[in-house]
């Protein structure tokens, strides 16, 4: 089983790439039936493994009292795709800003073709923690995408391991950076 300890350090490495900021964003790692992730108003910056707790999977997102607010989303994506096994969600500045002038991100380079495949779909705004969020979401990744953008909220990626989805949520941030200049 994956440790908060190294959860943690993803956590801090994605503050530390401004893509979160506060107690914005979270993460989380499914190993079997169960389900690591960060726990509410918990802030990523500070590297803490205790900011993360281990639950039962599905049934975290019950727990709603300690996890995070997007624990829906996670659950839900994790339903779609047994496959996945860490989730990254991020409201980092330049996806933001490219999520509110496109509907899918298209490549911008060859490390785009390879990371993230050839787009990144771009959802309309819903209210964040919603069961809406959280199909819209694990609807586009079961359909095939390893990224998804959110209109004024962030992003989520995904991936076999923690690693893969950190890979994934920086080179989406570094297209979106691209997109902007071109």
């Amino acid at each position: 089983m994956i440790e908060t300890k190294e959860i943690a350090r993803y956590g801090k490495y994605l503050h530390e790439k401004d893509l979160v900021i506060g107690t914005g964003g979270n993460i989380s790692v499914r190993d079997g039936d169960f389900i690591i992730i960060k726990k509410k108003g918990k802030n990523m910056s500070l590297g803490k493994d205790e900011d993360y707790v281990c639950l039962p999977f599905p049934e975290a997102e019950k727990d709603t009292e300690v996890t995070s607010s997007e624990t829906p989303v996670h659950i839900e994506t994790y339903k779609s795709n047994d496959k996945i096994a860490a989730i990254i969600h991020v409201h980092s500045p330049f996806v933001i800003a490219v999520a509110g002038k496109t509907k899918c991100l298209k490549s911008t380079s060859y490390e785009f073709d390879c990371v993230l495949n050839k787009e990144v779909p771009v959802l309309k705004y819903i209210r964040p923690g919603s069961l809406s969020l959280a199909m819209a979401v694990a609807k586009e990744i079961s359909s095939g995408a390893n990224a998804v953008m959110l209109e004024r909220h962030g992003a989520f990626s995904v991936g076999k391991d923690l690693e893969e989805a950190y890979i994934r949520i920086l080179a989406l941030e570094r297209a979106c950076t691209t997109f902007l200049h071109m």
